[in-house]
């Protein structure tokens, strides 16, 4: 059974930000047992860092703690966490904060806007769940079907759609300062553009909702049909752009605006990224659409 309990020297954590992602990255190992401890006595901003670390992981505490020591413990029980849970609340987290920010910008409330970057913390908290977790089936068998799945070839998978959805979140999070950007200059959206960047929405969500269906249900042909659908987000998007730079002028509008286009031109490849995940994990088993050809007699 590999080591459960490690020992993080502070002293050597020199560089801000060191020592907390050190623990993030034990976290995400599958350690149960952190002991970040110093020589002499634990520096202020190291403290600082344990508890940022504490607060931004789910089923992590301090249980010990001294001038020159804490003891951080992990309970999780991956049975209560399945992944097929995890991944849709995670899209859902993101679905949401794309909601808000785009009806921020439209109605100019930068309350809502502040409310969709509020949601940033519970993404990234799903998101290294999910990653200890699949880190931890990769070294232990058992852990595979209890956490809901049906091989070990899933693990890398649904570790790449968790990245690009945590990437997502992220790339909301990026349109919510744009447009707080947009309403701190007081520009209006002109009713055409609101409707397009609706539009666009619109269509990556259905994208996203074909893929995670095709991707649960192994069903090729909801893959397929999201596959589809993100192609043709590309013409939406610049479609998008052309009236941007139509409507303004003013670079202080452009520029913002232009950024909440970039970022749903990639939240729109992530869905085609899920997709063909998707179709490959319909692969993974013999089907009576592809199966092992029988051996020459």
């Amino acid at each position: 059974r590999a080591a459960t309990e490690f020992i993080v020297d502070a002293d050597l954590c020199e560089e801000p930000g060191i020592l907390e992602r050190v623990i993030v990255g034990n976290y995400v190992w599958g350690r149960e047992k952190i002991i970040v401890r110093s020589a002499l006595r634990l520096r202020s901003e190291h403290q600082d860092e344990v508890r940022r670390a504490t607060r931004r992981l789910m089923g992590i505490g301090i249980i010990d703690e001294s001038p020159s020591k804490v003891v951080l413990q992990c309970s999780i029980d991956p049975s209560n966490f399945p992944l097929e849970a995890l991944i849709k609340r995670l899209y859902s987290l993101g679905a949401t904060m794309l909601s808000e920010s785009l009806e921020a910008l439209i109605t100019r409330d930068a309350v809502l806007a502040d409310d969709a970057l509020k949601r940033e913390d519970d993404a990234d908290m799903i998101y290294w769940l999910i990653l200890r977790l699949v880190m931890s089936a990769q070294v232990d068998d058992a852990l595979v079907e209890r956490l809901g799945m049906r091989s070990r070839l899933e693990i890398l998978g649904d570790r790449v759609i968790s990245r690009d959805l945590e990437a997502l979140a992220d790339h909301c999070c990026d349109i919510a300062r744009c447009a707080k950007e947009v309403i701190a200059q007081d520009v209006r959206v002109p009713g055409s553009i609101a409707k397009a960047l609706q539009g666009l929405a619109d269509a990556i969500g259905q994208a996203y909702g074909k893929a995670l269906d095709g991707l649960f249900s192994r069903d090729l042909k909801l893959a397929n049909e999201a596959i589809r659908l993100s192609a043709g987000l590309e013409k939406r998007e610049q479609d998008l752009l052309r009236l941007v730079l139509k409507e303004f002028k003013d670079p202080r509008a452009v520029v913002p605006l232009r950024g909440i286009q970039s970022s749903l031109a990639r939240i729109g490849e992530y869905a085609q990224s899920m997709a063909v995940i998707a179709c490959n994990r319909y692969l993974e088993k013999p089907s009576n659409l592809c199966r092992p050809a029988m051996a020459p007699t």
